[in-house]
């Protein structure tokens, strides 16, 4: 009976030994468990960072460019005004006027307001450095080296990298004849930009409307897939 007794305590023993290590089993895997869960919650985290950050550098590089063609288009559509004003053959133009009276200050002020615009146009076109609009800008630098004798004559320098720049008291002294033949009809500085101009405003149009389209398909790209932050606690 001892034998007997003892074999049966041996077996309640080693049962209860069994249900601790089960006990001890049970708990090492429910903390490898929680475990493996807190490193995937972990990795998802760092993901969506990543992914955060990559989507405010996306949508910064794309306001960036929003607003560089936003200024191209501008400059260019006010660089366009002045040089309708000043080709105007119209019994109310700018030089119908100045002849009629004598007055050249509002002729002066075009040319200076197109200068302006057409600089920070040229500014622009430079600073997107695509290819189109590298394109522009030597059409348009070839048209200002075309004219830049004319140009001189009514004191508009024309810089090495295409600008212009405006000496008033030499502008203020130019006579009708010369501001007439450099500034006004199909064959002045005006006109000869003109053309380019209207391309530049539409090309600045097209990319504003590409910029803002690409970067409201990407906005959400990737999320919401399977196995992404959003699904892993459903």
């Amino acid at each position: 009976m001892r034998v007997t007794r003892n074999y049966l305590s041996s077996l309640l023993g080693g049962n209860n030994n069994l249900n601790t290590t089960n006990s001890l089993l049970q708990k090492a895997l429910s903390r490898s468990s929680k475990g493996r869960k807190a490193n995937r919650a972990s990795q998802l985290l760092n993901s969506t960072d990543n992914r955060s950050r990559l989507l405010t550098q996306n949508l910064a590089t794309a306001a960036g460019s929003q607003k560089l063609y936003y200024n191209m288009k501008y400059h260019a559509g006010q660089t366009q005004e002045y040089a309708d004003k000043l080709t105007d053959t119209g019994e109310d133009s700018v030089f119908a006027k100045a002849k009629e009276s004598g007055d050249t200050s509002e002729i002066i002020s075009d040319v200076r307001g197109f200068v302006s615009q057409y600089n920070a146009m040229l500014d622009n076109l430079r600073d997107s450095g695509t290819r189109t609009d590298q394109n522009y800008l030597t059409q348009l630098n070839n048209a200002s080296r075309m004219s830049s004798s004319d140009l001189k004559a009514c004191g508009v320098t024309r810089n090495a990298d295409g600008t212009l720049t405006v000496d008033d008291k030499k502008l203020a002294a130019a006579d009708m004849d010369t501001l007439e033949r450099v500034w006004q009809g199909r064959s002045g500085f005006a006109s000869r930009v003109s053309v380019w101009v209207d391309s530049v405003q539409s090309s600045a149009e097209r990319n504003m409307d590409a910029q803002a389209s690409s970067a409201y398909s990407n906005l959400f790209k990737n999320y919401g897939k399977s196995g992404n932050y959003f699904n892993y606690f459903q």
